[in-house]
Protein backbone atom coordinates (compact mmCIF):
# COMPACT_ATOMS: atom_id res chain seq x y z
CA UNK A 1 0.00 0.00 0.00
CA UNK A 2 2.59 2.44 0.96
CA UNK A 3 4.36 1.42 -2.08
CA UNK A 4 1.80 2.51 -4.32
CA UNK A 5 1.14 5.43 -2.52
CA UNK A 6 5.04 6.41 -3.42
CA UNK A 7 4.41 5.48 -6.85
CA UNK A 8 1.02 7.89 -7.18
CA UNK A 9 2.94 10.87 -5.11
CA UNK A 10 5.96 10.60 -7.68
CA UNK A 11 3.49 10.22 -10.92
CA UNK A 12 2.16 13.58 -9.26
CA UNK A 13 4.76 15.26 -8.76
CA UNK A 14 6.47 14.37 -12.18
CA UNK A 15 3.12 16.06 -13.60
CA UNK A 16 4.00 18.99 -11.29
CA UNK A 17 7.24 19.47 -12.70
CA UNK A 18 6.27 19.17 -16.17
CA UNK A 19 3.67 21.75 -16.04
CA UNK A 20 5.68 24.05 -13.63
CA UNK A 21 8.45 23.84 -16.58
CA UNK A 22 6.24 25.12 -19.26
CA UNK A 23 4.74 27.20 -17.60
CA UNK A 24 8.36 28.65 -17.09
CA UNK A 25 8.91 27.98 -20.67
CA UNK A 26 6.33 30.37 -21.92
CA UNK A 27 6.48 32.81 -19.78
CA UNK A 28 3.23 32.29 -17.89
CA UNK A 29 4.91 31.66 -14.61
CA UNK A 30 6.05 35.36 -15.02
CA UNK A 31 2.80 36.96 -15.16
CA UNK A 32 1.41 34.58 -12.47
CA UNK A 33 4.24 36.48 -10.40
CA UNK A 34 3.44 39.80 -11.79
CA UNK A 35 -0.14 39.53 -11.27
CA UNK A 36 -0.05 38.33 -7.73
CA UNK A 37 2.79 41.27 -6.76
CA UNK A 38 -0.31 43.67 -8.40
CA UNK A 39 -3.06 42.15 -6.52
CA UNK A 40 -0.63 42.23 -3.57
CA UNK A 41 0.02 45.76 -4.16
CA UNK A 42 -3.44 46.46 -4.58
CA UNK A 43 -4.40 44.68 -1.45
CA UNK A 44 -2.19 46.95 0.63
CA UNK A 45 -3.34 50.34 -0.66
CA UNK A 46 -6.72 49.50 -0.40
CA UNK A 47 -8.65 50.61 2.78
CA UNK A 48 -11.51 49.25 4.36
CA UNK A 49 -13.79 51.44 2.95
CA UNK A 50 -12.56 50.62 -0.71
CA UNK A 51 -13.02 46.86 0.16
CA UNK A 52 -16.78 47.09 1.34
CA UNK A 53 -17.35 49.25 -1.75
CA UNK A 54 -15.27 46.38 -3.83
CA UNK A 55 -17.21 44.01 -2.10
CA UNK A 56 -20.55 45.62 -2.38
CA UNK A 57 -19.68 46.48 -6.20
CA UNK A 58 -19.01 42.06 -6.82
CA UNK A 59 -22.46 41.54 -4.73
CA UNK A 60 -24.38 43.67 -6.94
CA UNK A 61 -22.67 42.71 -9.98
CA UNK A 62 -23.66 38.84 -8.82
CA UNK A 63 -27.01 39.95 -8.44
CA UNK A 64 -27.55 41.09 -11.63
CA UNK A 65 -25.96 38.41 -13.61
CA UNK A 66 -28.19 36.31 -11.40
CA UNK A 67 -31.26 38.18 -12.69
CA UNK A 68 -29.92 38.69 -16.63
CA UNK A 69 -29.83 34.61 -16.35
CA UNK A 70 -33.08 34.10 -14.38
CA UNK A 71 -34.78 36.73 -17.06
CA UNK A 72 -33.23 35.02 -20.18
CA UNK A 73 -31.93 37.87 -21.64
CA UNK A 74 -29.31 35.70 -22.98
CA UNK A 75 -32.39 35.06 -25.76
CA UNK A 76 -31.82 38.59 -27.12
CA UNK A 77 -28.47 38.95 -27.43
CA UNK A 78 -28.68 37.59 -31.14
CA UNK A 79 -31.40 40.64 -31.55
CA UNK A 80 -28.88 43.34 -29.91
CA UNK A 81 -25.80 41.84 -31.94
CA UNK A 82 -27.21 42.13 -35.39
CA UNK A 83 -28.44 45.67 -34.04
CA UNK A 84 -25.11 47.04 -33.20
CA UNK A 85 -23.40 45.38 -36.61
CA UNK A 86 -26.04 47.62 -39.09
CA UNK A 87 -25.87 50.60 -36.82
CA UNK A 88 -29.65 50.36 -35.79
CA UNK A 89 -28.45 50.16 -32.17
CA UNK A 90 -26.74 53.83 -32.99
CA UNK A 91 -29.67 55.10 -33.99
CA UNK A 92 -32.43 54.11 -31.51
CA UNK A 93 -29.76 55.55 -28.99
CA UNK A 94 -29.87 58.91 -31.18
CA UNK A 95 -33.58 58.72 -30.85
CA UNK A 96 -33.83 58.48 -27.37
CA UNK A 97 -31.33 61.27 -26.79
CA UNK A 98 -33.13 63.17 -29.25
CA UNK A 99 -36.87 62.28 -27.58
CA UNK A 100 -35.15 63.42 -23.96
CA UNK A 101 -33.99 66.82 -25.43
CA UNK A 102 -37.28 67.73 -27.06
CA UNK A 103 -38.82 66.25 -23.63
CA UNK A 104 -36.27 68.71 -21.52
CA UNK A 105 -36.89 71.69 -24.48
CA UNK A 106 -40.69 71.89 -23.87
CA UNK A 107 -42.81 73.45 -21.26
CA UNK A 108 -46.08 72.21 -19.45
CA UNK A 109 -48.27 73.97 -22.18
CA UNK A 110 -46.71 72.09 -24.97
CA UNK A 111 -47.03 69.28 -23.23
CA UNK A 112 -50.53 69.58 -22.55
CA UNK A 113 -50.90 70.76 -26.22
CA UNK A 114 -49.30 67.72 -27.17
CA UNK A 115 -51.13 65.72 -25.75
CA UNK A 116 -54.79 67.43 -26.59
CA UNK A 117 -53.49 66.65 -30.16
CA UNK A 118 -52.69 63.12 -29.59
CA UNK A 119 -56.13 62.58 -28.05
CA UNK A 120 -57.87 64.33 -31.20
CA UNK A 121 -55.98 62.44 -33.50
CA UNK A 122 -56.65 58.99 -31.36
CA UNK A 123 -60.27 60.10 -31.76
CA UNK A 124 -60.17 60.77 -35.34
CA UNK A 125 -58.96 57.64 -35.84
CA UNK A 126 -61.62 56.15 -34.17
CA UNK A 127 -63.98 58.02 -36.02
CA UNK A 128 -63.07 56.90 -39.03
CA UNK A 129 -62.75 53.13 -38.56
CA UNK A 130 -66.35 52.98 -37.14
CA UNK A 131 -67.90 55.36 -40.21
CA UNK A 132 -65.46 52.95 -42.71
CA UNK A 133 -64.30 55.52 -44.39
CA UNK A 134 -61.33 52.72 -45.79
CA UNK A 135 -64.14 51.40 -47.83
CA UNK A 136 -64.14 54.96 -49.83
CA UNK A 137 -59.97 54.68 -50.47
CA UNK A 138 -60.55 53.11 -53.92
CA UNK A 139 -62.41 55.87 -54.75
CA UNK A 140 -60.59 58.66 -54.01
CA UNK A 141 -57.44 57.09 -55.11
CA UNK A 142 -59.08 56.83 -58.64
CA UNK A 143 -60.06 60.81 -58.31
CA UNK A 144 -56.26 61.88 -57.45
CA UNK A 145 -55.21 59.42 -60.66
CA UNK A 146 -57.29 61.12 -62.89
CA UNK A 147 -57.24 64.65 -61.67
CA UNK A 148 -60.93 64.88 -60.73
CA UNK A 149 -60.58 65.83 -57.41
CA UNK A 150 -58.77 68.71 -58.32
CA UNK A 151 -61.35 69.93 -59.99
CA UNK A 152 -63.35 69.10 -57.42
CA UNK A 153 -61.09 71.56 -55.31
CA UNK A 154 -60.87 74.09 -57.82
CA UNK A 155 -64.69 74.20 -57.86
CA UNK A 156 -64.88 74.39 -54.28
CA UNK A 157 -62.83 77.64 -54.34
CA UNK A 158 -64.76 78.75 -57.18
CA UNK A 159 -68.12 78.42 -55.24
CA UNK A 160 -66.04 80.13 -52.37
CA UNK A 161 -65.04 82.96 -53.95
CA UNK A 162 -68.61 83.35 -55.45
CA UNK A 163 -70.48 83.12 -51.80
CA UNK A 164 -68.11 85.74 -50.25
CA UNK A 165 -68.40 88.35 -53.48
CA UNK A 166 -72.52 87.99 -53.27
CA UNK A 167 -74.27 90.00 -51.24
CA UNK A 168 -76.94 89.08 -49.23
CA UNK A 169 -79.69 90.78 -51.95
CA UNK A 170 -77.97 88.39 -54.53
CA UNK A 171 -78.23 85.07 -52.32
CA UNK A 172 -81.49 86.19 -51.62
CA UNK A 173 -82.51 86.18 -55.42
CA UNK A 174 -80.53 83.08 -56.37
CA UNK A 175 -82.64 81.21 -53.06
CA UNK A 176 -85.86 82.64 -54.37
CA UNK A 177 -84.81 81.71 -58.41
CA UNK A 178 -83.38 78.25 -57.23
CA UNK A 179 -87.23 77.78 -55.47
CA UNK A 180 -89.30 78.51 -58.27
CA UNK A 181 -87.16 76.66 -60.87
CA UNK A 182 -87.84 73.56 -58.79
CA UNK A 183 -91.27 74.41 -58.56
CA UNK A 184 -91.57 74.10 -61.82
CA UNK A 185 -89.30 71.39 -62.44
CA UNK A 186 -91.98 69.52 -59.70
CA UNK A 187 -95.16 70.56 -61.80
CA UNK A 188 -93.67 69.50 -65.19
CA UNK A 189 -92.60 66.02 -63.82
CA UNK A 190 -96.48 65.78 -61.70
CA UNK A 191 -98.39 66.89 -64.88
CA UNK A 192 -96.24 64.46 -67.03
CA UNK A 193 -95.33 68.08 -69.20
CA UNK A 194 -91.53 66.99 -68.69
CA UNK A 195 -92.19 63.32 -70.14
CA UNK A 196 -93.89 64.75 -73.57
CA UNK A 197 -90.94 66.81 -73.88
CA UNK A 198 -88.40 64.71 -73.73
CA UNK A 199 -90.67 62.31 -76.03
CA UNK A 200 -90.49 65.67 -78.59
CA UNK A 201 -86.84 65.97 -78.33
CA UNK A 202 -85.99 62.33 -78.51
CA UNK A 203 -88.50 62.41 -81.62
CA UNK A 204 -86.83 65.48 -83.25
CA UNK A 205 -83.37 64.30 -82.69
CA UNK A 206 -83.82 60.61 -84.89
CA UNK A 207 -85.47 62.80 -87.70
CA UNK A 208 -83.15 65.11 -87.19
CA UNK A 209 -85.81 67.67 -86.99
CA UNK A 210 -83.61 70.54 -85.51
CA UNK A 211 -80.21 69.75 -86.92
CA UNK A 212 -82.09 69.85 -90.57
CA UNK A 213 -83.59 73.50 -89.30
CA UNK A 214 -80.48 74.77 -88.40
CA UNK A 215 -78.63 74.22 -91.25
CA UNK A 216 -81.58 75.64 -93.28
CA UNK A 217 -81.78 78.80 -91.28
CA UNK A 218 -77.49 79.19 -91.51
CA UNK A 219 -77.81 78.73 -95.59
CA UNK A 220 -80.52 80.85 -95.92
CA UNK A 221 -78.59 83.89 -93.68
CA UNK A 222 -75.70 82.95 -96.40
CA UNK A 223 -77.46 83.03 -99.16
CA UNK A 224 -79.48 86.27 -98.24
CA UNK A 225 -76.51 88.56 -97.65
CA UNK A 226 -75.16 87.51 -101.03
CA UNK A 227 -78.65 87.75 -103.24
CA UNK A 228 -79.30 90.91 -104.99
CA UNK A 229 -82.50 93.23 -103.56
CA UNK A 230 -85.95 92.50 -104.51
CA UNK A 231 -87.28 94.66 -106.92
CA UNK A 232 -90.40 95.19 -105.80
CA UNK A 233 -94.12 96.11 -107.31
CA UNK A 234 -96.44 93.81 -108.70
CA UNK A 235 -94.04 92.90 -111.39
CA UNK A 236 -91.68 91.55 -108.77
CA UNK A 237 -93.84 89.64 -106.83
CA UNK A 238 -95.25 88.30 -109.63
CA UNK A 239 -91.66 87.49 -111.15
CA UNK A 240 -90.93 85.62 -107.66
CA UNK A 241 -94.16 83.42 -107.81
CA UNK A 242 -93.55 82.07 -111.26
CA UNK A 243 -90.93 80.18 -109.75
CA UNK A 244 -91.14 76.81 -108.48
CA UNK A 245 -89.23 76.63 -105.86
CA UNK A 246 -91.93 79.79 -104.13
CA UNK A 247 -94.62 77.53 -105.17
CA UNK A 248 -93.17 74.61 -103.46
CA UNK A 249 -92.26 76.48 -100.41
CA UNK A 250 -95.83 77.82 -100.38
CA UNK A 251 -97.12 73.99 -100.88
CA UNK A 252 -94.89 72.93 -98.05
CA UNK A 253 -96.26 75.75 -95.28
CA UNK A 254 -100.20 74.75 -96.72
CA UNK A 255 -99.39 71.11 -95.49
CA UNK A 256 -97.71 72.00 -92.15
CA UNK A 257 -100.70 74.64 -91.50
CA UNK A 258 -103.45 71.80 -92.68
CA UNK A 259 -101.32 68.71 -89.73
CA UNK A 260 -101.62 71.49 -87.25
CA UNK A 261 -105.01 72.33 -88.00
CA UNK A 262 -105.93 68.61 -87.82
CA UNK A 263 -103.63 67.93 -84.32
CA UNK A 264 -104.91 70.80 -82.80
CA UNK A 265 -109.28 69.66 -84.09
CA UNK A 266 -107.89 66.27 -82.19
CA UNK A 267 -107.14 68.30 -78.98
Amino acid sequence: MAAVMAETSEDELQRAQEALVHLVQNGDLERIVHLARLSGAAADSMSDEMVGRLAGLASDGLDLVDQVTRSQVARALPAISSLVENGDLERIVQLARLSGAAADSMSDEMVGRLAGLASDGMDLLDRVNRSQVVNALPAISALVENGDLERIVHLARMAGAAGDSMSDEMVSRLATLATDAMCLLDRATRTGVMDRLLAVAEKMDQDHILTDFLHCLSGATEEAASAPAPKGGITGLWDMMKKPETQQTIQFLMLVGKHFRSCRLKH
